[in-house]
């Protein structure tokens, strides 16, 4: 991978040919370019075009809200957020979704099984799961049984569809593309904000988690909105542990997802697009 180009004509070159070609290219904080006058409604197409010159660039792009830079980190920042990305459990700073002692009694179980499964469901909830039980224990069980009947699944997903692909990502009237000088995309909380990484080691843990996803799923940063946070993926989980695990993160990570863990762990196995959102 080239060293970070550091003049706006040469990242200009090497974008002809793309998506991006004749697109303005100037200089920004901490080391950064941007590249101007780029339609929202082809943001992927343009993310794609930026990330597949990135050999010759040396530079990962992110999509930013104009304006949306917070910080010009030095090189002693770098070595220590890269090495907390590959060394720190970002789930000791982000615990998992579902990680509570309160317990739900019979008639929340019955309510939620009603709701959710239908009320045939209710008799087994009662008869499968010691009460009082827990919100994690009651969505697993959900999850499980789910995963044994794909008709109820099917049934009790619906309306929830909107949870796979980009459908969920937002659309602005205006958006810039943020070449950093790095091509390591964990290291992108130094110079780009993530409400949710605004808590004590909240930027190393999000460069861990940044880095697990990337080895284990193939993940990669396109856009960080202040409050949002959308990737793609090359790889899905397995339906079971696999995605119940990769939910439990994303929701711990995005804390104002408004989901259920089934919910996007069914969603995880059908999509290539994530979203994740935490707001104040």
């Amino acid at each position: 991978m080239a060293a970070p180009m550091g003049y706006a004509g040469d990242i200009a070159a090497a974008l002809r040919g793309t998506a991006l070609q004749g697109h303005p290219v100037e200089e920004g904080l901490g080391g950064t370019f941007l590249v101007g006058e780029i339609d929202p409604a082809r943001l992927l197409d343009s993310w794609r075009a930026a990330h597949a010159a990135m050999p010759a660039t040396g530079r990962w792009p992110v999509f930013t809200l104009p304006g949306d830079l917070y910080h010009e980190p030095d090189d002693a920042e770098l070595a220590d957020l890269d090495r907390a990305a590959r060394t720190l459990d970002p789930w000791s700073v982000y615990q998992r979704y579902g990680h509570t002692e309160e317990r739900i009694c019979r008639d929340e179980v019955e309510s939620y099984v009603r709701a959710f499964l239908g009320v045939e469901m209710v008799e087994p909830a009662l008869r499968q799961l010691t009460l009082p039980t827990s919100p994690a224990v009651l969505q697993r069980w959900t999850y499980d049984t789910l995963l044994a009947d794909p008709q109820l699944a099917s049934r009790a997903f619906y309306g929830s569809e909107y949870l796979v692909g980009t459908r969920r990502w937002p659309t602005w009237p205006e958006v810039q593309l943020v070449l950093l000088p790095t091509t390591s995309q964990w290291l992108a909380p130094a110079w780009v904000p993530y409400f949710g990484a605004a808590r004590d080691n909240g930027l190393a843990g999000w460069a861990a988690a940044m880095w697990q996803w990337e080895q284990r799923w193939g993940a990669a940063l396109i856009a960080a909105w202040g409050t949002m946070l959308q990737f793609t993926a090359q790889r899905r989980p397995q339906p079971g542990s696999q995605a119940w695990e990769l939910a439990g993160q994303q929701m711990a990570l995005g804390g104002s997802l408004q989901c259920e863990q089934w919910q996007l762990a069914i969603a995880l196995t059908r999509g290539d697009a994530w979203f994740l959102h935490d707001r104040p």
